[in-house]
């Protein structure tokens, strides 16, 4: 476009000169001017094709993100036996733990459009622990213990969990300062559990304040044997070793962090100061003091439960 005045001014005075050379020059005007019509509409066609261009990537991400998809997980797990020694000082001596027949599976599906379905169970044909040496010591045996659990959540349904626990049977002896202080036994107990949702799925802008969501937990619990052996000072001889034991574990804990400051850059900070020796002293006699009188108000409290069979 921007030559075309210049074909013009050349028409004008060939036209003065003769006939035959004006109508060839008439011929030049519209070829000019079709190059440069055709020059001009390159750079439309560019722009169209770059405008086009978001709309293009917009509709291939809203197709993309309309795909529904699924994922599933499945996995098995089977340990034939396990054995585990070791040495807790004059806490708790030589301590050994076994543990045979440990199967586990499950199933794990995940939609894109919020359903969930999880499936899982595990199985131990026996587990023991075993301690001797030490201030606290004893034995804990449990054989056939099954677990299988199940959850179900979808979109515009109320979810449903369920779990099952069966054990064949436990037995226990806990000892300390070499007399045993406890003794029990449970035998072919099983446990259900199922929850019950009614909740309002559809939010709406119009719902009352008054509209309920209620959630109930419907259980089942059998057994065959239950029997406990307790003596006068079971009670406090208990949070005595709870309380060795927490001492014990956060030294470990301390010592373990202590080492590892030695291989990295963060520094080590020592625990807080303990409280006084005759501080102590008192608290750990009020507490025995205590001990004797607390029986009487979990008695309180468990008589003034209710439940609904």
């Amino acid at each position: 476009m921007p030559q075309s005045p210049n074909v013009f001014n050349e028409h004008m005075t060939n036209s003065t000169m003769s006939p035959g050379t004006a109508a060839q020059s008439l011929k030049s005007p519209a070829s000019v001017r079709s190059r440069s019509v055709s020059d001009s509409s390159v750079p439309q066609r560019d722009s169209l094709s770059k405008t086009s261009t978001p709309f293009n990537k917009s509709n291939k991400a809203a197709s993309q993100q309309g795909t529904p998809w699924e994922t599933l997980v499945v996995f098995a797990i089977n340990l034939k036996q396990l054995n585990v020694q070791m040495n807790m000082s004059n806490v708790m001596g030589n301590t050994t733990w076994t543990t045979s027949g440990l199967k586990s599976q499950g199933r794990l599906s995940v939609g894109s459009n919020r359903d969930r379905e999880i499936s899982m169970s595990v199985g131990l044909g026996r587990s023991q622990l075993d301690s001797k040496g030490g201030v606290v010591g004893g034995t804990i045996d449990v054989n056939a213990l099954e677990m299988v659990a199940h959850i179900s959540e979808h979109p515009n349904q109320q979810p449903n969990h369920k779990i099952q626990i069966t054990m064949g049977s436990t037995e226990a002896r806990v000892d300390y300062m070499g007399s045993s202080i406890l003794m029990g036994i449970f035998s072919n107990a099983d446990l259900k559990l199922q929850d019950e949702w009614k909740v309002n799925l559809y939010n709406t802008l119009d719902s009352s304040i008054t509209d309920k969501s209620e959630i109930f937990v419907h259980g089942d619990l059998k057994w065959d044997i239950f029997q406990v052996m307790i003596s006068r000072s079971t009670t406090p001889d208990l949070i005595k070793i709870g309380m060795k034991l927490q001492e014990f574990f956060t030294q470990q804990f301390d010592t373990s962090k202590r080492a590892l400051s030695t291989w990295g850059p963060v520094p080590y900070l020592p625990p807080k100061t303990m409280t006084n020796n005759l501080e102590k002293s008192s608290q750990e006699q009020m507490l025995d003091a205590a001990h004797h009188r607390h029986w009487p108000g979990v008695l309180k409290v468990v008589s003034g439960s209710k439940s609904r069979m």
